[in-house]
């Protein structure tokens, strides 16, 4: 899986570009397959399934990381 990040351009400067941050940060997101974290609540696997905890975590650092990244 290739991953998208946000050219400095794109970064958030506050409410004079929060539009235009949150289309394309959005459109990173839908492209590196993590968009569903952002609309909607993807619950945390029981402790007992190894595999889909690990595989969760993976996805929610790699959301957050593209987001603080385009901050």
């Amino acid at each position: 899986m290739s991953f998208y990040v946000l050219r400095l351009e794109y970064a958030l400067e506050g409410s004079s570009n929060y539009i235009a941050w949150k289309d394309r940060m959005e459109e990173v997101l839908e492209e590196n397959g993590l968009k569903e974290f952002i609309n909607h609540d993807i619950p945390k696997p029981p402790a007992l399934d190894g595999k889909d905890l690990v595989e969760w975590k993976n996805y929610v650092a790699k959301a957050r990381k593209n987001i603080l990244e385009g901050v």
